[in-house]
């Protein structure tokens, strides 16, 4: 089975997170912090096709999860 889901743990310093699964369009991909839904573009943008750039880091110990 395809990965679909990818996580991390937040650091307060890392804004890129790499994914690895595919995607069509960009609206696809979800991603959470604390199981909370975050928001394309006042949460976080794509660096390049396959990276999540947060606009602030994730807390110390914040749950990540890129998924679709």
């Amino acid at each position: 089975m395809a990965t679909t889901k990818n996580t991390y743990t937040g650091n307060n310093s890392t804004t890129n997170y790499a994914f690895t699964f595919p995607y069509i369009k960009q609206a696809d991909v979800k991603v959470s912090l604390d199981d909370v839904v975050k928001s394309l573009t006042s949460d976080y943008t794509f660096a390049d096709a396959t990276t999540i750039s947060f606009n602030s880091a994730p807390g110390t110990g914040v749950a990540i999860a890129i998924y679709r």
